[in-house]
């Protein structure tokens, strides 16, 4: 029996909207009561609670320090000059998706209080204006460009120098190593905006030596309560270029370490990521893990039942994972709203990851234990290549429309070497293509990855195998680089061909 009249409606009293309730009451559009770690409502109905959205981290560097606090820091107009030129400028490219904090404040913070890190940062200022700009304003005496980066990064390798012998025979303080950690980083793109690859990976050894050395020791203290980054941040930041070396120069793997492969660390399946930051890591971490069990079985291929076991169950662990980073993904992106504007950071955030999630799939997709056909499997992969070519050209478009534009240069993950895959191993003529034009025209580096260079080795590659009617055999399986001075290397085009017979391929000097 029904009502033939309904009770009047009450009003609501008007409230705030509450936008911090957990995920899955957000996705059914209910109230949640916001309790913790889990609420009640979900509880209560027998459903899993997702947890909450973190609150959202400002991009903004922290407020600089007034102008009578750091008046006793600069020696010079230029040195200040520089120094704000990056902070307001360079830091928010060299943050990239990932890492706006490091380098909009933790970097800064660093600076005020070590000066090896405050000549670096004055230098990396000074190069990045040369890098982007092409060139420094002339109304200013005081600029001094590219020669002030170089005497600026003098002074901090003799402050640095004086730093770790102060006291000789007594180990290193934390603080210490993680200033060396930071300078070692800031080295890194100081000779990446300079163009130096050989000089930056040259940086990228040394600090992995005193990352190591510091494992080795005593001292497992996460950080230094005086220090602004804790060791486990610069860790992270240092094997992601170490990872960047590893996938650009596949020689690198053979290197013995008694210590075991650094990018092999121990991967749980993804059950629910509450920030993208925790989705980076743990897609970097994924990458970089599929990255060196690819290696690995190249180097070592399985030849007894137990190593044949091992590699499988590998492989599958790391499918796994993989599967579950997708899902966990999903679920984080639908708690961001995108901006009608535009893409926001997160936004572009996200599709960085799920194109890695692509790269990832792709590796995983090729049979280690048939390597003679690795390049023959690329073939059937054209779908894979064209969707990860698709986010790359969002990500292009997202950052500074289709048209080329100023360098730039970023840390961690993003889109140059995605491409340079696209462009290395893609058969279609039309998806390698556009990848090359997307390398090639935004000159973008990212760490050690520059987008022209890579792409004019891959413009090479595929003349090379355009040339020879798509025979298997003469289809290029790797390029290896050998570089002669810091802007100069010798390439090595290896066939299939070459590689079976074990020999080392058509060579060409490139300079640039």
């Amino acid at each position: 029996m029904t009502n033939q009249m309904e009770p009047a409606r009450r009003k609501r009293a008007f409230l705030p909207k509450v936008r911090t309730g957990c995920l899955t009451c957000k996705a059914r559009k209910i109230k949640c009561d916001q309790g913790k770690p889990h609420c009640q409502r979900c509880i209560s109905t027998g459903r899993k609670c997702d947890g909450y959205r973190p609150p959202p981290s400002s991009t903004t560097p922290s407020p600089s320090p007034a102008p009578t606090q750091t008046q006793a820091l600069f020696a010079s107009k230029a040195e200040r000059r520089s120094f704000h030129y990056f902070q307001t400028q360079a830091s928010q490219s060299l943050g990239g998706y990932f890492h706006s904090s490091f380098w909009g404040r933790e970097v800064l913070q660093a600076a005020i209080h070590h000066p090896p890190i405050r000549h670096l940062v004055i230098a990396l200022g000074a190069a990045y204006e040369v890098f982007h700009d092409g060139s420094v304003p002339e109304h200013d005496e005081n600029v001094g460009g590219m020669e002030l980066a170089l005497r600026q990064c003098n002074r901090s390798i003799a402050r640095l120098g004086a730093l770790t012998t102060a006291s000789p025979g007594t180990p290193q303080s934390i603080e210490t190593v993680c200033c060396v950690l930071t300078a070692s980083v800031l080295f890194v793109y100081l000779a990446s905006v300079r163009g130096h690859l050989a000089e930056a990976i040259g940086h990228v050894r040394s600090g992995m030596k005193v990352l190591h050395d510091f494992d080795l020791s005593i001292r497992h203290s996460p950080s230094s309560p005086s220090y602004p980054v804790p060791v486990s941040q610069l860790r992270g930041l240092l094997i992601s270029l170490y990872g960047q070396l590893r996938a650009m120069v596949d020689d690198v793997a053979l290197e013995t370490n008694t210590t075991g492969d650094i990018l092999v660390s121990h991967l749980k399946p993804a059950i629910i990521y509450i920030s993208i930051p925790e989705a980076h890591r743990h897609v970097e971490a994924l990458f970089y893990n599929t990255l060196a069990f690819c290696q690995d079985a190249a180097i070592r291929p399985p030849t007894s039942p137990e190593r044949l076991e091992a590699v499988v169950g590998r492989h599958r662990e790391l499918c796994g994972v993989l599967e579950s980073s997708r899902e966990a993904l999903d679920v984080l992106s639908k708690s961001y709203d995108s901006e009608l504007a535009g893409p926001s950071r997160q936004d572009k955030g996200i599709m960085v990851l799920r194109l890695y999630h692509l790269v990832i799939a792709v590796r995983l997709r090729i049979d280690v234990l048939r390597p003679d056909q690795r390049e023959s499997a690329f073939d059937g992969l054209e779908d894979d290549f064209d969707e990860m070519l698709g986010y790359c050209e969002k990500l292009v478009e997202a950052g500074h429309g289709n048209t080329p534009r100023k360098p730039s240069c970023s840390s961690g993950l993003g889109y140059v070497m995605p491409l340079h895959t696209i462009a290395a191993r893609c058969r279609t003529p039309r998806i390698r293509r556009r990848a090359v034009y997307l390398l090639s025209a935004h000159s973008r580096r990212e760490g050690l990855w520059d987008g022209v260079l890579a792409g004019r080795i891959a413009t090479h590659a595929q003349g090379m195998e355009e040339d020879i009617d798509n025979v298997p055999d003469k289809r290029i399986r790797e390029v290896k680089i050998k570089f002669q001075g810091d802007k100069a290397a010798l390439l090595q085009f290896v066939t299939v061909g070459d590689w079976k017979r074990g020999e080392q391929g058509a060579q060409q000097v490139i300079e640039w």
